[in-house]
Parts: C-alpha cells; sequence; structure tokens
C-alpha cells in the first residue's frame, strides 16, 4: 500500500546537530514540524528556523529517559493535531570515554535509559497513534558505533546496538498498520558531540575512512527526508548507515 506524503511530523531531539537539521530539512518541504529537546530553548531555535523558511512548527521540552515525560509530549501533541506521520528519534548522549573497568553503574544507567529506554518509550507511543490511522512512518538514530567495536564506548555501542534490533523487531510488528521502520546508523559528522571525543579522535576516525572526511548534518538531513517520502515506500526494518567507508 501506498503512503501519502508526510504531513505532520516528531522530531525528537530537534534541538541541535542531525536531529535539528533533519527538522529544518522536513519543514522546507511543507511538513508541519513538532520540534521536541531536553532543551526547550534549543527546540525553540529550531522552530524559529523553520518558521523563518516559511514553515510551521512548535517547540516541546521532553526527558525521553522519563515514560511518563513522553507520554505527557504525546498527550499534549494529540491536542494539537489529529495524527501523526512520522517520527523521528535523533535524541542521544555520548557520554565519557570510559572503559569497562571504570564505568559506573550510574554511567551505564544513564546511558541505557536515555539512548535506548527513550527510543522505546517514544515508538510505543508513536505507534498507539499511527495505528489509529493504519499509517506512518519511523525513523530511529542508532551509530556507526552500533556496527563495529568502539572501546572506551561499551555503554553507548551497546545502547545504539539495541536501537538497531529494535529497529527491525517493530518493523515486522508493525507492518501490519502500513507503518514503516528504518534505522539510520551515522558515522562520524561535524556536530558538537565531536568536541567531547577524546584529543586526536577525529584524526584517526579520517585515517581509517576512505572518502577521508567527516559527514555533514545536511547529508544525513537529506536522508531523513528521503525515508520520509513515498520513494521509500518499499523501505522497512533497514539500517542504513552513512559512514564515508568507515564500515564496508
Amino acid at each position: 500500500m501506498k503512503t501519502k506524503r508526510v504531513e505532520t511530523a516528531l522530531l525528537i531531539g530537534g534541538g541541535s546537530g542531525m536531529g535539528r537539521a533533519s527538522a529544518v530539512e522536513l519543514g522546507s518541504h511543507g511538513v508541519r514540524v513538532f520540534v521536541a529537546d531536553l532543551n526547550l530553548a534549543a527546540a525553540e531555535e529550531t522552530a524559529q528556523a523553520i518558521a523563518g523558511r516559511k514553515g510551521q512548527s512548535e517547540a516541546f521540552s521532553v526527558d525521553v529517559s522519563s515514560s511518563e515525560s513522553v507520554s505527557s509530549l504525546f498527550r499534549e501533541l494529540r491536542d494539537r493535531a489529529e495524527r501523526l506521520d512520522l517520527l523521528v528519534h535523533s535524541a542521544a548522549i555520548l557520554g565519557r570515554t570510559v572503559f569497562v573497568e571504570d564505568m559506573t553503574d550510574e554511567e551505564w544507567r544513564q546511558m541505557v535509559a536515555i539512548n535506548l529506554d527513550g527510543v522505546f518509550y517514544c515508538c510505543r507511543e508513536a505507534v498507539r497513534w499511527m495505528k489509529i490511522h493504519k499509517s506512518g512512518r519511523i525513523i530511529l538514530f542508532s551509530s556507526v558505533a552500533s556496527l563495529t567495536p568502539t572501546p572506551g564506548a561499551l555503554h553507548y555501542s551497546a545502547a545504539k546496538g539495541g536501537i538497531n534490533m529494535l529497529g527491525k523487531t517493530l518493523a515486522q510488528e508493525v507492518s501490519k498498520y502500513n507503518i514503516r521502520v528504518n534505522v539510520i546508523a551515522p558515522g562520524y559528522v561535524e556536530t558538537s558531540m565531536l568536541k567531547d571525543l577524546p584529543e586526536g579522535f577525529s584524526d584517526y576516525i579520517l585515517k581509517r575512512t576512505p572518502l577521508r572526511r567527516l559527514g555533514e548534518v545536511q547529508e544525513i538531513a537529506s536522508l531523513v527526508s528521503f525515508l520520509a517520502s513515498p520513494e521509500a515506500d518499499f523501505f522497512t526494518g533497514q539500517i542504513i548507515s552513512p559512514n564515508g567507508g568507515l564500515v564496508i
């Protein structure tokens, strides 16, 4: 069954980086974009950027590690829109570089709570809404760290790997509702997150990347736009990794 053009989207983690670029890209194509982020001021800046391009957008605050916060966000959205055509979940933290013997319980739990639990909470609410209309798209962000071992980021890699299998399994579960689920696993992209990596790490990555450069947020945003389009109707349960050849 062919889908119609996306008219309403929720961008979780839309306050910065790839999330912001994706929100602005969708807004430029006439999509009404709800931007949600832990940092409300950042979400509002994204919404303003969309409005500056004559798009429609509203900003919201959400803590994806809290089931109640996510449920509250969706209740608020249901008061504003009849349906949700697209969920894009890009919210995540990177954390410090730490090896397993030095990792604390709190570091592990925080990483899983934000980077994996939050994806589950948002997908659950989105499916409950989308199934009513027998249509929808879900795009989740994992990472190239889910495809290749990343020492010093055991908790991050494990959580992102969980997203990959969550996306694949969810795609099978919700296909009966005409909902498509795909995962983007970006390589290293020029965002503020890279500033938190150890000194010299970017140079190390560039040497291992055949294309010898980092990714750009607009490249990821364009992929989101494609996966949100009717041209991507035959895509579901896929993990797509734009990474410059770092993982082949």
